[in-house]
């Protein structure tokens, strides 16, 4: 990676976002989850360097206010709520705010989306 834009798991790593909706955490959570389409909660505690509690803890509060919805399978997913009267328009607005910020195109270009074979060197 270049010196200008470290890697999430790099210590100077930080997901920026406008407290645009109440908390920093908050909105990072719901442009991330724009950006990813799918995900789970310990794929953005590990983005967002936060701890799966305290994620799970925001996605729960999201969910009861319909932003975001989520699906038990293996692990829980989470998306955006396409239930959510202005689901489009969220959307937009969420990546037109990561459009602004380097650091959400990094993660979705470096988001591994198929599984690693078994066994296989890191």
């Amino acid at each position: 990676m270049s010196a200008e834009i470290p890697f999430y798991e790099d210590e100077a790593w930080v997901l920026p976002a406008p407290p645009l909706f109440g908390t920093r955490m908050r909105t990072a959570l719901l442009m991330l989850t724009a950006v990813l389409d799918e995900t789970y909660p310990a794929e953005i505690s590990r983005y967002l360097g936060s701890t799966i509690p305290a994620v799970q803890r925001t996605l729960d509060k999201l969910e009861d206010e319909g932003l975001i919805a989520t699906r038990q399978r293996a692990v829980r997913t989470v998306t955006l709520n396409p239930n959510y009267p202005a689901v489009r328009e969220l959307r937009a607005l969420l990546l037109r705010l990561a459009e602004g910020y380097r650091q959400y195109q990094t993660v979705k270009e470096s988001r591994r989306t198929r599984p690693r074979r078994r066994r296989k060197a890191l």
